[in-house]
């Protein structure tokens, strides 16, 4: 068997791809930084990658609940009726707040307290007063 019949040994690449017209030369550094450096490299494409595939999907969820709230308002209205559609929704690529119908409300585009998820604190305040008016009046009765 000759030389010429055995295949060469891969080598590492010496250059790293930034974007689409920059590369980054590593042709001085020794050829185990550069696998190393090129193993870094990938992991950190491949999450990219995978971040983009999952926000993707979150979109395409959004887009998809948003046809289905603005087909079924629209359905609703063209039927005589008043409708007011609001929906909240916090995913990965944020918060989306929407409202919207033929009534005075949606026609505002103002989401109410609960609509944006905020938290009541009314009902925690009333008990806490109650226990406190029950310790005062055990204090007072000793």
């Amino acid at each position: 068997m000759a030389d010429d019949d055995i295949a060469p040994k891969p080598l590492v690449p010496t250059t790293v791809p930034l974007s689409p017209s920059t590369n980054l030369d590593l042709s001085w550094l020794p050829e185990d930084q550069r696998a190393a450096l090129l193993t870094d490299y990938t992991r950190g494409m491949l999450d990219i990658s995978k971040r983009a595939q999952e926000l993707h999907v979150d979109v395409g969820a959004l887009k998809s609940t948003l046809a289905t709230l603005t087909e079924t308002t629209r359905q609703v209205a063209d039927d005589g009726n008043a409708v007011t559609v609001s929906h909240t929704q916090t995913s990965a690529v944020g918060r989306t707040e929407v409202i919207m119908g033929n009534t005075d409300n949606a026609r505002t585009g103002k989401l109410s307290r609960s609509q944006t998820g905020e938290t009541n604190w009314t009902p925690i305040y009333i008990i806490a007063g109650i226990i406190a008016l029950v310790l005062i009046a055990a204090a007072f009765a000793r």
